[in-house]
């Protein structure tokens, strides 16, 4: 645990003009590769893992997800989203909720890493800490980035957000992937869900204001730094939303 906090917080010893003379390593490729994966020096091209977000909540006391928490609601989450979690017949958080959620949402809110079992509701965790601290009357305003390891993960991500998130009026969420934002546009929305070399791309051709993050997720963050590039990404855009009031989230599962 503690070295992944190391690895997230503390760029690589590798020098600087080493890892930007690698074109794949800096930028969102419209190849979908957020970097290219090697094996004994061979490039194999774009290998992009399947992965499948499932949202869960305890609602049986003999579950190990069960909890001492009766409802959403003793976690002191906004009506809209405790709306949302009704219609979607989730009444009780799991234990990474549990404990997750108070330190996400508090103000101000803490840096947390989350490491837990596949299922048991990380997912659901960073979305709700999200969707609690993004301020609604500024739509079209960055204010939560989601970095994901591939675009169908992104994708997906993107979906539970809109889901929990049905009753939040003005929620506009956007994906943050090859040939998803308009170059002439930019990104005019609240809530970004990415991946790393999209990311990166955009803030550099200033495309994605990030001036007012307040919340950073690193999902699969254990996966994306063991990958040639996007753990170095994944660092230089954390450096550019590194400000004391926005809290990081950083997911990986054992």
């Amino acid at each position: 645990m503690a070295d992944l906090a190391s690895r997230i917080s503390k760029p690589s010893d590798t020098p600087a003009d080493a890892s930007a003379s690698t074109p794949a390593q800096d930028s969102g490729n419209d190849n979908g590769a957020e970097a290219p994966i090697e094996d004994d020096g061979i490039q194999r091209g774009i290998i992009e893992p399947a992965y499948d977000v499932e949202v869960k909540f305890a609602d049986d006391t003999t579950s190990p997800l069960s909890t001492q928490v009766s409802s959403f609601e003793e976690l002191g989450l906004p009506k809209p989203i405790n709306d949302g979690l009704l219609a979607m017949n989730f009444k009780k958080p799991s234990k990474i909720q549990e404990r997750a959620l108070p330190l996400m949402i508090s103000d101000p809110p803490t840096n947390m890493i989350a490491q837990s079992q596949s299922g048991t509701g990380k997912t659901a965790a960073f979305v709700l800490t999200v969707l609690s601290r993004v301020d609604f009357t500024k739509p079209q305003q960055p204010q939560a980035l989601l970095l994901a390891p591939s675009r169908e993960l992104a994708r997906q991500i993107q979906g539970v957000i809109q889901t929990i998130g049905q009753f939040c009026e003005n929620l506009i969420v956007e994906a943050a992937i090859p040939g998803s934002i308009s170059r002439e546009h930019g990104v005019k929305s609240s809530v970004v869900v990415g991946t790393p070399g999209t990311v990166m791309d955009l803030i550099r051709r200033r495309q994605f204001d990030v001036s007012q993050l307040k919340v950073l997720v690193i999902d699969e963050a254990d996966n994306m730094l063991d990958q040639q590039g996007m753990g170095d990404q994944c660092i230089r855009v954390k450096g550019y939303v590194d400000r004391e009031d926005c809290c990081s989230w950083a997911g990986a599962v054992y």
